[in-house]
């Protein structure tokens, strides 16, 4: 046996069966924990690969992984994979290199193998599947969508337009947690699968969620629903824009987080056509105008002998007597009144009213005279801030007093969330000092057990040989001496029966025993 461990040993060798009983266990369970402590510690770190996978997909991806030798984990019932976490990001490239995961379903892959004894039912077969597992990824990387299944009918083109069927589809959405889909993304989905298989009407496209619930309820048959579907998204789109638009102009105002914004609009979609004839007596035109001029003529009648004297201007003939015309004038004035017509079309939806309220967080300030790590107490914000928020607010939104429109500013103090899914990650979340901390819990556990445990135990169980000194006695006290010796060996020999008869009695208790017998060796 080495010299150095033999001396280690002779401490525990030198104790009976009890004692050595009581440092083998106290050791065993040293080690235990020790051994436990490293364990623990050592854990390899599994971080998720892919989560929400199929069967295919994770099937595929633990046949990749075994190949390349990766430990890894399964979860979820199958749908997630987990692998160390310093090797996700290298496996998530290494993977989609290969393309996986491939989202579901088979695509247009299932040609790349080639198969001459393929008959042409089986073609057709596999064009059909490769179109519904085509259709079943686009539609799941829709936001909010967790996975898509697609069916499709597809039947056999005839040579008569009567006789032909049309073709069908049905889309079964599987939706994230407290995610729903608004009536124009159904549409979206209706009108991607129709437009992807030649000849699908959207009329023959039907989309349910996980729990049969049809989604796709506002069909093209469907007029007045259709109607009522676009005033909803006007509605919704313009609250929107103005909530954005004022969340904005708060957010600059009183700091981002310490004001919300709602709008709540009503429109009116009637459609009103109006005809107008208006009169104006004090303007008038003259439409027509007629005149007539009536005048008599003159007529002169011969005198005298007939014949050609008489007929001749000549002095000396007889003269001629002359009658005189009369004369009539008549004018007709025609006057119009002035007069406009005019057809008014007033616009569907035009804005009736604006209700919009404003919620504005205090101020947070120190107390005069705290200290800089002190918490901030709330302060209520002033009449005069608030009167200016409403005015920037009313400005924003177009006000209309006759319109009957209202506006509220609240100051209200805000109740903190709690949420952290927005924060930036902790400093302590770093690996490198998870590594630090795991490191630090195996030597401080090891020193632990040395200070704690090992220590006070060899302190308890560890015995030295009683050595008395040899003095040279002088002759004349040597009676004394020997009677002093007599004494301290009989008082020896009691406290040394004392010791056994406890050892016996509870041998639990034999290192207070012997602490006490080493106390007395002065």
């Amino acid at each position: 046996m080495p010299e150095g461990l033999k001396k280690l040993l002779e401490p525990v060798l030198a104790l009976n069966t009890a004692k050595r009983l009581i440092v083998g266990a106290v050791a065993l369970v040293t080690l235990l924990a020790f051994a436990a402590l490293i364990s623990v510690a050592n854990k390899t770190d599994y971080r998720p690969l892919f989560a929400n996978l199929n069967s295919e997909d994770a099937g595929e991806i633990v046949k990749k992984l075994k190949e390349q030798k990766v430990p890894y984990q399964i979860t979820e019932d199958g749908k997630a994979v987990l692998v160390p976490a310093e090797k996700v990001h290298e496996l998530r490239l290494s993977l989609a290199s290969e393309g996986l995961p491939q989202g579901g379903g088979v695509g247009f892959e299932i040609f790349d193998r080639k198969n001459f004894g393929m008959t042409e039912f089986v073609q057709k077969l596999n064009y059909q599947r490769a179109l519904q597992g085509e259709l079943s990824r686009t539609i799941s990387q829709i936001a909010g969508v967790e996975s898509a299944r697609v069916h499709l009918a597809l039947p056999e083109k005839s040579l008569f337009k009567d006789s032909e069927k049309p073709a069908t589809a049905s889309v079964v959405l599987k939706m994230k947690a407290n995610r729903t889909l608004r009536e124009a993304e159904v549409n979206g989905v209706v009108h991607l699968v129709a437009s992807s298989i030649e000849g699908m009407d959207p009329d023959h496209v039907s989309v349910l969620d996980s729990r049969g619930k049809v989604l796709s309820k506002a069909s093209v048959q469907d007029p007045a629903s259709k109607l009522s579907g676009a005033r909803q998204e006007t509605q919704l789109a313009f609250e929107r824009a103005e909530e954005e638009k004022l969340q904005s102009l708060l957010d600059r105002v009183v700091g981002s987080g310490k004001s919300v914004a709602r709008v709540s609009a009503n429109f009116d979609f009637k459609q009103v056509e109006k005809f107008e004839e208006r009169y104006d007596p004090d303007a008038s035109a003259v439409r027509s105008e007629q005149r007539s001029d009536e005048k008599g003529s003159t007529t002169t009648t011969a005198s005298g002998v007939p014949g050609v004297q008489s007929n001749l201007n000549r002095q000396n003939g007889a003269a001629s007597s002359t009658q005189g015309g009369g004369s009539k004038s008549d004018e007709t004035l025609n006057y119009e009144v002035s007069r406009s017509t005019s057809r008014i079309i007033e616009p569907v939806g035009s804005l009736s009213k604006v209700s919009v309220a404003i919620l504005v967080d205090g101020k947070y300030e120190l107390a005069p005279g705290a200290k800089p790590d002190a918490k901030p107490k709330y302060q209520p914000r002033s009449p005069d801030e608030l009167q200016k928020i409403e005015a920037l607010v009313k400005s924003a939104v177009g006000f209309n007093a006759e319109r009957g429109d209202q506006v509220t500013v609240a100051n209200i103090p805000f109740q903190e969330t709690g949420d952290a899914a927005g924060e930036a990650p902790r400093w302590w979340d770093a690996p490198i000092l998870q590594a630090l901390m795991k490191n630090g819990l195996i030597a401080l556990g090891f020193a632990a057990l040395l200070l704690f445990v090992i220590r006070p135990l060899l302190k308890v169980l560890k015995t030295e040989p009683h050595q008395e000194s040899l003095i040279p006695i002088p002759d004349l006290d040597a009676i004394k001496l020997v009677e002093q010796a007599n004494k301290e060996q009989e008082a020896m020999r009691i406290t040394q029966l004392e010791l056994i008869e406890k050892v016996k009695q509870d041998p639990y208790q034999v290192a207070q025993i012997l602490q006490n017998w080493l106390s007395r060796k002065d």
